[in-house]
């Protein structure tokens, strides 16, 4: 027997395997999934809207419900997912993409490290725009990475 079809055979089995243990984990469960904005908003609509149809692309048909966890402009979910939420696979959530940034660049409002939550990606693709006053005097990113003192964000 040649290597090949052996080979093709043992992957193919592994598959079917995995499959197999996927479909029992998620057979009659639920999914959670936290939504950090207030229902009827756009991130509730969009939440709602993938829940929808995620159950069916799921090994074993999942059920999703979701939940608004609303407040701080999404940090209640997002610290929720990493502190609180149990980490059964059952639970997952959506907040404000901007958070991570916030936390790199020192917001002390995010007392949790955004790197320890597990992303699977993103709903929609958002860019984020970072702007300061002629007064300052910086006029390019090498001049504020070097500048000696932080920027004053909230004046």
């Amino acid at each position: 027997m040649s290597i090949k079809p052996l080979l093709l055979a043992i992957v193919v089995a592994c598959l079917n395997a995995t499959t197999a243990h996927a479909d029992d984990f998620y057979k009659g469960k639920t999914i959670r999934v936290i939504v950090g904005g207030s229902a009827g908003g756009g991130f509730d609509i969009y939440t709602r809207a993938m829940a929808r149809h995620m159950g069916k692309h799921i090994p074993g048909n999942p059920a999703m419900i979701v939940e608004n966890m609303t407040g701080a402009g999404t940090l209640i979910a997002a610290k929720y997912l990493h502190s609180s939420a149990k980490p059964d696979g059952l639970s997952f959530g959506l907040f404000n993409g901007a958070l991570i940034l916030s936390g790199a660049l020192g917001n002390k409002s995010i007392d949790f490290d955004m790197r320890e939550l597990e992303f699977l990606g993103v709903p929609v693709q958002d860019s984020t725009v970072c702007a300061l006053r002629k007064e300052s005097g910086v006029t390019n990113m090498d001049q504020w990475f070097a500048a000696k003192t932080r920027s004053n964000w909230a004046a």
